[in-house]
């Protein structure tokens, strides 16, 4: 049975406020469609305050699906992709701020658009988007929590017991 696409999308909710929580950071979810912002997370020693989007993809994903709305970045806005690993496998999590993510969607969208279709006409322009950082971007972001907080004492959550 295949997840749908709200379920993938809390899943990866659930999972980043899973790894939060695991570092001392205090986490909250909110309702589902309301604003850019999935969870509001505070670091309870410093007070700092972050907005999370999350963004979850499956295994085979080409970047991730934002829209126009994600051009914009936000000095408090953070990003947290969530790459799907199957259902028995913690998922990957790459941390990205907004200045990031709203300039290089926005450019790749204009490149995008500046391509003619195959017959040659004009593309129409959409309010979807897709994010693909490079295989170095990745690497930097991966499990960068503390890109978000860096007042924060966390270390990685400890590996489960082997059975």
């Amino acid at each position: 049975m295949s997840a749908s696409n709200h379920n993938i999308g809390n899943a990866g909710e659930f999972y980043v406020l899973a790894q939060l929580s695991q570092r001392g950071i205090i986490a909250g979810k909110t309702d589902d469609g309301q604003t850019l912002i999935d969870i509001i997370a505070t670091d309870p020693a410093s007070l700092v305050t972050v907005n999370i989007q999350v963004k979850t993809r499956g295994r085979d994903g080409d970047g991730w699906l934002m829209s126009a709305k994600n051009e914009k970045a936000y000095p408090s806005l953070w990003y947290v992709l969530v790459q799907l690993n199957g259902t028995d496998l913690i998922p990957d999590f790459y941390v990205f701020h907004s200045n990031v993510v709203g300039p290089w969607i926005q450019r790749d969208h204009e490149n995008w658009l500046l391509e003619p279709k195959r017959d040659g006409s004009a593309k129409k322009n959409t309010a979807m988007r897709r994010f693909r950082p490079t295989t170095e971007d990745l690497r930097v972001a991966k499990n960068n929590w503390q890109a978000m907080f860096p007042a924060a004492c966390f270390t990685a959550p400890a590996a489960p017991p082997l059975a």
